[in-house]
């Protein structure tokens, strides 16, 4: 990702941005089940590709659906999470700024935030996993995708909100 694309220049590189550029993830590349392990994954990375490069975030998740051959069950909750991140970004986004005050949302690393944006979107859906599994996803995604500050980041995010 070049400065010109973001405000923010992390100071750790995260994994996501290997796995942007239209490769399809396969066996060599981190260990990513399907189920909705698989969906939470596949929401993350279309969300971040759609921050990225413009390209839309539900034709992603539906591309990436394809690439892992989630289940039909399995699509339709990514989709479905994407949907709901994309309507409710601002909001999303302004309750993360919220949580994590002292780390800027805009300068936040992409990775994080939309990792964030998945679990309290996820949290908010009718057929929403227990908040300690959602919470627990989220740092499993942090852990894979981002830096290694991530999990920890996320966890505390969380833990404020669900506290």
């Amino acid at each position: 990702m070049s400065a010109a694309k973001s405000k923010y220049i992390p100071q750790e590189p995260d994994h996501l941005d290997e796995l942007v550029d239209g490769d399809v993830v396969g066996e060599s590349d981190p260990s990513i089940g399907g189920g909705r392990t698989g969906s939470r994954a596949a929401v993350v990375q279309a969300l971040y590709e759609a921050d990225s490069s413009g390209h839309p975030a539900t034709s992603a998740v539906r591309r990436l659906a394809i690439e892992r051959e989630l289940s039909d069950a399995d699509t339709d909750f990514a989709i479905r999470l994407v949907r709901v991140c994309e309507v409710q970004r601002i909001e999303l986004d302004s309750r993360i700024a919220k949580l994590a005050s002292q780390f800027p949302s805009d300068q936040m690393p992409l990775v994080e935030r939309n990792v964030l944006r998945v679990a309290i979107a996820e949290l908010e859906m009718e057929d929403a996993a227990p908040k300690n599994v959602v919470a627990n996803e989220a740092v499993e995604l942090a852990r894979l995708f981002g830096s290694d500050s991530s999990p920890k980041f996320v966890n505390g995010v969380l833990g404020a909100l669900l506290a």
